[in-house]
């Protein structure tokens, strides 16, 4: 017959199971919590941090990789949206330079008056997605199909509204900076008409015998056709045409001289000192043909004197904006790698991904 247990055995026994219990208990918990932090950590390590890093900061706005990513996305898609490749830039760099220009042109929008409605935003990427102009956005029909082509580009590229407002906004505020940039341009202005002699090779005596042909009265387009070894030469290429100071700013200085380093502008009908072109390997001489001290400027040539204007503005900025950087080899590869991950394109064909 077995002994009886004592109370004290018994209470001693029931303490041991509930300390068992509770060990296990306790070993279940911590299984739980570290099946349930891992992951959590994880996602904050590789994802949450990573995404919050900063790319870019302009004055007092910060640009974290995130938003680099989503406006490359972005940019990325409405190209392919009008069946055109994505050409934002050849490097991250540019990609960041943009982003700062276009908040310095939203930061600048109170001293030149500039102002951004909700219906210019709209009518942007309205415009972007394809439906052009020849398409109502103020009928009914035409507003809920223009918010259901928007909800169903922002969900492929998976873009929140306010991000896809943002972006939209200062790059508005950066186009109309350029147009009020452009006002300050004179429309009408010295011309200069310009041909162009690419050469292969060139000896003082080639040299002499073209300006010899120039100084008998040759017509100078023949002249052109005959010497340059361009192979587009009879389409036109050499004719540069009516040209005003700026848009080729490499010649300025030999075109139309420089007060400041004292420098002569070229005679009519004589050839420049040749200009060395590296990357094809070629001599290039230029010729002013005619000048005309007062005519309006083209469409074409007040684009580009704009563009320059704007880029000369960005740099004045740039310098008064406290403007930094944070592209390291790290962050490179990081963003390069989620624009690749994020691309829309078909598989295995990466060619529009800005970054190379």
């Amino acid at each position: 017959m077995s002994q009886s247990l004592s109370r004290m055995e018994i209470l001693n026994k029931i303490h041991s199971k509930r300390r068992i219990r509770s060990k296990l208990l306790l070993i279940v918990f911590i299984l739980f919590a570290v099946l349930t932090i891992v992951p959590i950590a994880n996602y904050f390590i590789q994802v949450k941090i990573p995404y919050e890093k900063t790319a870019l900061k302009v004055g007092d706005a910060i640009f974290t990789r995130e938003n680099v990513v989503d406006f490359i996305r972005f940019n990325q898609r409405l190209s392919e949206e009008q069946g055109v490749n994505f050409d934002l830039g050849s490097s991250l760099f540019e990609s960041l330079q943009l982003i700062a220009e276009n908040e310095i042109a939203f930061l600048s929008a109170t001293e030149y008056g500039l102002v951004v409605d909700q219906w210019e935003i709209d009518e942007a990427f309205f415009i972007r997605l394809g439906f052009f102009n020849d398409f109502d956005i103020d009928t009914e029909e035409a507003q809920q199909a223009f918010n259901e082509k928007k909800l169903q580009f922002l969900n492929q590229i998976q873009l929140d509204e306010a991000s896809y407002q943002d972006i939209v906004r200062k790059g508005l505020f950066r186009e109309k900076l350029r147009r009020e940039l452009s006002r300050e341009i004179p429309s009408v202005q010295l011309h200069k008409y310009i041909y162009e002699i690419s050469l292969d090779e060139i000896s003082q005596s080639m040299i002499s015998e073209i300006q010899r042909n120039i100084d008998r009265g040759e017509d100078i387009d023949q002249i052109v056709k005959r010497y340059s070894v361009d192979p587009e030469v009879s389409r036109g290429i050499g004719d540069l045409g009516w040209t005003p100071r700026g848009i080729y700013s490499s010649l300025d200085q030999t075109l139309f001289g420089s007060l400041e380093d004292n420098i002569l502008a070229l005679p009519v009908k004589k050839l420049s000192d040749p200009f060395i072109d590296q990357e094809n390997s070629l001599y290039k001489f230029y010729i002013i043909a005619d000048i005309s001290d007062s005519q309006e400027l083209s469409g074409d040539h007040l684009d580009i004197l704009s563009n320059q204007a704007l880029i000369s503005f960005f740099a004045l900025k740039s310098m008064k904006v406290n403007l930094e950087y944070g592209l390291d080899n790290e962050t490179f590869n990081w963003i390069n790698e989620r624009v690749k991950i994020a691309s829309i394109l078909p598989e295995g064909n990466q060619n529009n991904v800005i970054i190379e």
